[in-house]
């Protein structure tokens, strides 16, 4: 019994810690999310630069940076897709003490389901900053600076230098190493001057503009600061109202516009995403009648460059629909446009929820038997939005091209995914459905065999108690059968000899069976159940029926 107890307690515990082991995986993948930031170092010098670098896991959004007063950081902010930050953390220190970087996490969310992250907190990062060991040997001031500064302090002398060093940040050139000196002009971020002297008093010396100047040592440093390699557009506006096609997307470089035969020149107004980068624009004056090319050339700080073109169709508005020059059907199959074609509408679009499309069957058809349609882009599709373009080509009466341009964006993206309940992702509602079905499985074997092991226990108590009395009772019904069979015979003189029955001695008349008054004693039988009930139970322990000073009831019915 004992075994089989332990078997029951080690399987209870097997099937418990299994259960743990899946909430503790469940737990694991909710909160799987997290970011930590670091410098590597613990401390540095005044002017020095250290990188500050984010290790981040399933997060995708915008981390926001802010840091002490005696350091400048080249970015204000960070975007992270799916732990993969777009720009690195650059920390110049300018003055001493300790410098703290924090990053702010805001609107992250999880980069496998999307699901918004509002419980991550903060992470800083401190280094100390010491200030620089005095140079050692002869320092030779410079001739013109010569005698006390305007704040009482006694000539400092400089280090004799020639090297070239960059502005971490907007700083005033000033015409003495003293803040209330005139300002003979200023830097901005990243710009570079040549420093003849570094300064006692935290000063240095540099050549601007041909003559000798000054700039506090804190904004400038030796290392080359990143160049930025974004040529993207942030925005691309036209004047006089118009309108490219498709809608400006800084990742689309091709455009088209259709304007009257009374426009000579198009107001292109491109703002680079970038603020060091340059954008040119060219071909947006002396337009010609058909096609003209504009180009926006953006180049990076780099000097890397990309360039959005936007063809210019000029004509008189409604020239098309006066000569009969254009399409008379359009469709594309499998698909259906929208709007529904319309020989005077020019642009349409068309969802493809299927990733593997890579090509749309056209179908194209002009109302002049004379024209020509060049279709292109409709092979090559990527995800995301394609533009297929339709040229009709015809000469007029005077023997002129014309042309006319229909398009169509297809948008090709993942099929819309259902969900078996609205707002609980799928794979969600599969991982706690499952959590909940194991536990209940668990309990339903736990309760089966508590219910075993009780009645288990009943039965066993049961054939204990009596047990002990079935061969007491096997002895008695054996004793008394023997001595009435012994008796019969000798009362009748029956005796078998040989499987053969000896009539020699039988009287002839069976005499009844004598009935004896005289109850057997049942002392001695008490006495024997007794005994063993208190082997097995205990001496306090009594059958049912016995009742002290009540004698039992003879055997037999009793009416």
């Amino acid at each position: 019994m004992n075994s089989k107890v332990k078997n029951i307690k080690k399987f209870i515990s097997i099937i418990i810690m299994i259960t743990m082991f899946i909430i503790i995986c469940a737990s694991t993948k909710v909160e799987a999310a997290s970011f930590s930031i670091t410098s590597g170092i613990s401390s540095t010098t005044v002017g020095n630069s250290y990188t500050i670098s984010i290790s981040a896991s399933g997060l995708t959004g915008r981390f926001n940076i802010t840091h002490s007063s005696n350091v400048s950081v080249n970015v204000d902010s960070v975007w992270i897709d799916n732990g993969v930050a777009d720009s690195t953390i650059k920390v110049t220190t300018t003055d001493t003490g300790t410098a703290t970087v924090t990053v702010t996490p805001s609107d992250v969310s999880d980069s496998n389901t999307g699901d918004p992250i509002t419980d991550l907190s903060a992470r800083t990062d401190t280094v100390t900053v010491n200030a620089k060991s005095s140079s050692s040997g002869n320092n030779n001031s410079s001739g013109g600076n010569s005698g006390s500064s305007s704040s009482g302090e006694s000539t400092p002398s400089f280090t004799e230098v020639n090297e070239t060093v960059y502005a971490t940040s907007s700083v005033n050139v000033r015409s003495s190493y003293s803040t209330s000196s005139s300002v003979v002009g200023s830097l901005d971020a990243g710009d570079s001057v040549t420093r003849t002297g570094r300064g006692s008093n935290g000063w240095s010396r540099v050549s601007y503009n041909g003559q000798t100047a000054y700039i506090s040592s804190s904004y400038l440093t030796t290392e080359k600061p990143e160049e930025s390699n974004n040529k993207n557009l942030e925005s691309l506006t036209l004047g006089d109202g118009l309108e490219l096609t498709p809608a400006f997307n800084s990742d689309v470089t091709e455009y088209t516009l259709t304007v009257g035969d009374d426009v000579t020149s198009i107001d292109v107004t491109g703002v680079a995403e970038d603020e060091n980068a340059k954008v040119e624009v060219t071909g947006n004056d002396n337009l010609l009648m058909g096609e003209n090319t504009i180009e926006i050339k953006v180049t990076a700080e780099d000097g890397t460059e990309r360039t959005y073109t936007i063809t210019v169709t000029k004509g008189e508005a409604g020239e098309t629909v006066v000569n009969g020059i254009g399409l008379s059907e359009l469709s594309v199959e499998g698909y259906t446009l929208s709007p529904e074609f319309s020989s005077n509408v020019y642009e349409y679009t068309l969802d493809v929820p299927d990733t593997s499309v890579t090509n749309l069957t056209i179908n194209a058809k002009s109302n002049l038997e004379t024209a020509v349609i060049e279709i292109a882009g409709n092979n090559e599709l990527v995800l995301g939005e394609n533009i297929i373009t339709i040229l009709v080509k015809s000469e007029n009466e005077d023997g002129e091209a014309e042309t006319v341009t229909y398009q169509i964006i297809a948008n090709i993206h993942e099929p819309e995914k259902t969900q078996i309940i609205a707002g609980i992702d799928d794979e969600d509602l599969f991982l706690y459905g499952g959590i909940a079905l194991a536990v209940l499985t668990i309990l339903i074997i736990i309760i089966i065999v508590v219910v075993v092991k009780r009645r288990r226990n009943r039965e066993e108590d049961y054939g204990t108690y009596y047990g002990g009395f079935s061969s007491l009772n096997r002895e008695e019904d054996n004793t008394v059968n023997q001595d009435s069979i012994e008796e019969t015979d000798k009362n009748t003189g029956l005796m078998e000899n040989n499987n053969e029955i000896d009539y020699s001695n039988a009287t002839t008349e069976i005499q009844p069976e004598q009935t004896s008054n005289q109850e057997p004693d049942l002392n001695e039988r008490e006495q024997t159940r007794r005994s063993v009930i208190e082997e097995n139970f205990g001496a306090d322990i009594k059958p049912d029926y016995y009742e002290e000073n009540t004698p039992r009831r003879k055997k037999g019915k009793h009416f």
